[in-house]
């Protein structure tokens, strides 16, 4: 009782700190290939497959897929999360960028920040604050007006950085045409190698270092956080696209939650078994490639649909009569973060994330099966 008294009284603290972010946007967009054209006035919200952005938007841009291409004059920030990304044009304040490999060859008002496999900046990029990097191999030919922070694998610097620059690698190159103005303080188990041709203004400073798993533990804890967001994301997009359709299933579960969670754990345990049997079967092999991505997509959706209902158990306690749309999609992210949080107590935090990914998994296939018979 006590622990759940706490997760109460957590979700509650949450949701007001959530609730003084800035309202989402009314501009969403969500299919396989996504392409973005245009004026937009407003913030941008796009999740794809893939995602062409080609449009001025005055607003903050949201982009969440596989492969994302984003060109064109955005007055706001900039977040994107995606296999691969890569960002054209101009960018009014700060850009924060995750993926497996990320090509910047804009301008940035602000601040960048980036984690992925690969980060390229290129000759033609301008980043007017900082640039704070991580990722396996780095390299930045163009330019950053403050100063840089890069940890990755290997580190190749062959442009200008006006500020200072601090690097935790365990290969640094700096190339003949680089330039920086302030000093050059690195962590490497190797010596920079520093060609002849290089100008650095101020100190080099060189802190050898052991290889541990530090690094490694902040990678992975990073790659969490950039999937927690990539989760909270898709499912505030899915809910601002079919508000009724998530309401419905909610509904469902609260009227019915033990029939719910029956139903849910039978699906979670019988559909693996139908796809070994069809596998099993000759003609059955693209039926149950196809059903295992149905699966797939229903344990996804079907959590979002547990954690809806948690959010609006959320704003019961608050006593919230009239919910808008907008403030439902709030309570619906805030209390993703919460099960993650709670996930993070040994035994009882898997269990009640179970409980409500099979929950709303029940709900959601209830709720397609009252669909199809209509």
């Amino acid at each position: 009782m006590n622990i759940l008294r706490l997760f109460h009284r957590s979700l509650l603290i949450l949701l007001l700190i959530f609730t003084i972010l800035p309202t989402l946007s009314h501009a969403q967009e969500v299919g396989e290939h996504v392409i973005k054209r245009g004026v937009v006035d407003d913030d941008l919200y796009l999740a794809g497959g893939q995602v062409d952005l080609y449009a001025t938007v005055n607003g903050d841009v949201v982009v969440a897929g596989g492969q994302l291409h984003l060109e064109g004059d955005i007055s706001a920030d900039v977040i994107a999360a995606g296999g691969s990304v890569a960002l054209r044009g101009s960018v009014g304040d700060d850009a924060r960028l995750a993926g497996g490999e990320i090509r910047v060859a804009a301008r940035v008002g602000d601040d960048l920040v980036a984690a992925g496999g690969r980060i390229h900046l290129s000759p033609v990029a301008s980043i007017a604050g900082r640039a704070w990097l991580s990722g396996g191999e780095i390299r930045i030919d163009g330019q950053v007006a403050d100063e840089l922070r890069v940890s990755g694998g290997r580190v190749v610097i062959t442009g200008t950085v006006s500020g200072n620059v601090e690097l935790r690698a365990n290969e640094i190159i700096i190339e003949e045409t680089a330039v920086i103005s302030g000093n050059l303080l690195y962590k490497s188990s190797h010596e920079a190698s520093i060609a002849d041709g290089a100008r650095i203004d101020g100190e080099v400073r060189h802190t050898p270092i052991e290889l541990d798993m530090k690094p490694v533990v902040a990678s992975v804890i990073f790659a969490g956080l950039v999937l927690l967001f990539s989760i909270i994301l898709t499912a505030v997009i899915l809910y601002l696209l079919f508000p009724d359709y998530c309401l419905r299933v909610s509904q469902t579960l609260h009227d019915q939650p033990w029939q719910s969670l029956a139903i849910g754990l039978a699906v979670f345990a019988g559909v693996p078994l139908l796809v070994v049997i069809l596998f099993s079967t000759a003609v059955g092999v693209w039926l149950a490639l196809i059903l295992l991505v149905i699966y797939l997509l229903m344990l996804l959706v079907g959590y979002f649909a547990g954690a809806l209902y948690v959010g609006n158990a959320g704003l019961i306690m608050l006593r919230k009569t009239e919910v808008s749309k907008v403030l439902r999609a709030i309570a619906l992210a805030v209390a993703i973060f919460s099960l993650a949080v709670i996930n993070l107590v040994p035994l009882l935090g898997s269990l009640i994330n179970w409980l409500v990914l099979l929950a709303g998994l029940g709900a959601l296939s209830r709720q397609l099966y009252l669909g199809y018979r209509v």
